[in-house]
């Protein structure tokens, strides 16, 4: 007797808790620039006109501001912080896996064992979602991994806190406020803020800080007034852990634009440089953004500040050779002191853009409309003998030799087709502007984009001369008839999928090995999945210690735990999931 074909637990898992198991974001898909692109005009407008960090304070019922959780009663406490999470299940999700489990094993250099237990309060850092914040992608990349993760907490279960980031921003804030500011579950951890920015009280004379700096503007008068008021609730001397969501201090040293360390420099000074009035201390600042971990701690002081990069939450890899080794800051120098994954590695995995035609198959393929829009033009184009297919009979008949020939040619098209020499231009133009302008000395970035587009240009010439030389010299097909047409666009698509790609690849190689610049899109080319960080916080009576935790590759098989409950992760390991520290902890004693 003839039976069903049995159906795969994880799929069936996955139609019972409603979510789906994405990839990583594949960010050089056209359709996805475009999104990310209009979704980035409507937030910036969101901004300007209807600034939801406003809104929250003005829907609040009343104005008594109190931290949002008090736990100065405890003799310590657990923090974990992760950054730049939402995007493909297997990064996500090996983080969330680890974050949720009741105790960790971890060894310090030394050889000595550090268990670390689950934390009582979960921070996000920034960037909860990719590519762009709509509930869907909330529920497929971020609630599915933690919900699955830990399910259910009976006895004390664990705070969350978030902050937002430029992507949690990209629809004005309307589905992160639903999310983290209306007292949610998000599997066994419970949010607890009300509005986007929020204060804690911990033990020992500790605060946590988290500022929502949207999209890097002003720090809004309502946020403002927030903090005066916990500003009046700390005592001299309290010390403070910052979360924002990027790390201005890094950027300052090569960006162009230094808005985003401006406006912190104002918010720190404001609550620590205050002469008449009680002062306090920004010990730790921790944030997201770039998709490694890289710690500063400063110099010449026997018991230094640190700043902390640690956006490895499950988003693709950002590479670290080109992080400055050392932070000149009003406060002081600071020195880089570990990062992760270490600079040899980096370099070694931006040749992965050697790869970029087969990655980025859909880029490639937008490409090829281009090159075969490009080989349709010079087919029935007018040329100076009047024959629409003398131009490619006469570029076929030619060798690599006779380039200068070629090129006679190709002027002689440009000169009487002014549209072919237009749209060359504005491919030429949109290519360059791809440069990336944000860099302090950005001549030199410049002086290679325009190359680039040059580089472009020519691939595309040099397509039509191997499809006339194809078409007429082998097959001995005359470009307009119908043989022609067909068998000269899988050519000239081919080629501008080939072509495009690997002068993309090759660009972005250059630029992020030689100029240190496109590190986003350099490292976004590949999707890198490994190499994934959070942070673990103890917070004692005589100190703070910081437990960074590496994964230096994930999980990519995963085994259904049918029918657990409570705090058991629906999802195991199929097989070991290595992780352990990525530096020495860290320890800060109260000044």
């Amino acid at each position: 007797m003839a039976t069903d074909k049995p159906r795969s637990p994880d799929r069936d898992s996955n139609k019972l808790l409603g979510f789906e198991k994405k990839r990583m974001v594949d960010w050089y898909s056209p359709s996805q620039l475009a999104q990310t692109g209009l979704r980035t005009v409507i937030s910036a407008v969101f901004g300007d006109y209807a600034d939801k960090r406003e809104m929250q304070a003005a829907l609040q019922l009343t104005n008594e501001i109190q931290p949002v959780e008090d736990f100065s009663d405890r003799s310590s406490i657990w923090i974990d912080y992760v950054s730049d999470i939402g995007s493909g299940w297997n990064s996500s999700y090996s983080v969330a896996y680890l974050i949720g489990r009741k105790k960790l094993m971890v060894s310090d250099s030394a050889g000595e064992n550090h268990l670390l237990p689950r934390a009582n309060m979960l921070v996000m850092g920034g960037d909860e979602v990719y590519p762009t914040a709509t509930w869907k992608e909330y529920q497929n990349r971020l609630i599915a991994p933690y919900r699955c993760s830990l399910p259910y907490v009976e006895e004390s279960p664990p705070s969350l806190y978030a902050i937002p980031g430029n992507h949690d921003w990209y629809d004005g804030l309307s589905s992160f406020i639903k999310m983290f500011c209306q007292q949610r579950w998000i599997g066994g951890w419970h949010t607890k803020q009300t509005r986007s920015y929020f204060a804690t009280r911990l033990p020992h004379d500790w605060w946590l800080w988290g500022i929502d700096i949207q999209l890097c503007a002003d720090i809004d008068k309502t946020q403002i007034d927030y903090f005066d008021k916990i500003y009046e609730q700390a005592s001299p001397g309290d010390d403070i852990i910052l979360c924002t969501a990027e790390p201005a201090w890094t950027y300052q040293e090569y960006q162009q634009d230094d808005k985003a360390y401006r406006n912190l420099k104002f918010f720190q000074e404001r609550y620590s440089k205050k002469e008449d009035k009680k002062q306090l201390n920004f010990r730790l600042l921790l944030a997201g953004d770039l998709h490694h971990y890289a710690s500063f701690k400063k110099e010449n002081d026997p018991d230094p500040d640190w700043k902390i990069t640690a956006g490895g939450g499950g988003a693709f890899l950002h590479p670290t050779h080109q992080v400055p080794d050392r932070l000149h800051l009003e406060t002081g120098t600071f020195t880089r002191n570990t990062s992760f994954p270490d600079e040899s590695t980096s370099r070694k995995l931006a040749w992965n853009n050697l790869k970029f035609p087969f990655i980025n198959r859909t880029f490639g393929g937008f490409f090829s409309v281009i090159y075969l829009l490009f080989a349709w033009l010079t087919a029935v184009s007018n040329t100076a003998g009047g024959d629409p297919a003398s131009f490619f009979h006469a570029l076929s008949a030619l060798s690599i030799s006779q380039a200068d020939e070629a090129l006679r040619l190709y002027k002689n098209l440009l000169f009487y087709n002014p549209e072919i020499t237009f749209l060359l231009l504005i491919v030429f133009a949109g290519i360059v502007v791809f440069a990336d302008k944000n860099r302090k000395n950005n001549i030199t970035c410049w002086i290679l984009g325009f190359l680039h587009g040059l580089f472009q240009i020519l691939l595309i010439l040099c397509s039509i001369w191997i499809t006339a030389a194809l078409l007429i010299a082998l097959f001995g097909t005359i470009p307009v008839s119908m043989t022609g047409i067909a068998a000269g666009g899988i050519i000239a698509a081919a080629l501008g999928w080939l072509f495009s790609g690997y002068a993309m690849g090759i660009y972005l190689l250059v630029a992020i090995l030689l100029l240190k610049t496109h590190d986003t899109e350099a490292f976004s080319s590949f999707r890198g999945e490994d190499y994934k960080n959070f942070i673990r916080i103890k917070i004692s009576p005589k100190e703070l210690t910081i437990f960074p935790i590496k994964i230096p590759t994930v999980c990519r098989h995963w085994q259904y735990n049918a029918g657990v409950e409570g705090e058991h992760p629906w999802y195991s390991p199929d097989g070991d999931l290595q992780y352990d520290l990525i530096e020495d902890p860290i320890v800060l004693r109260r000044k």
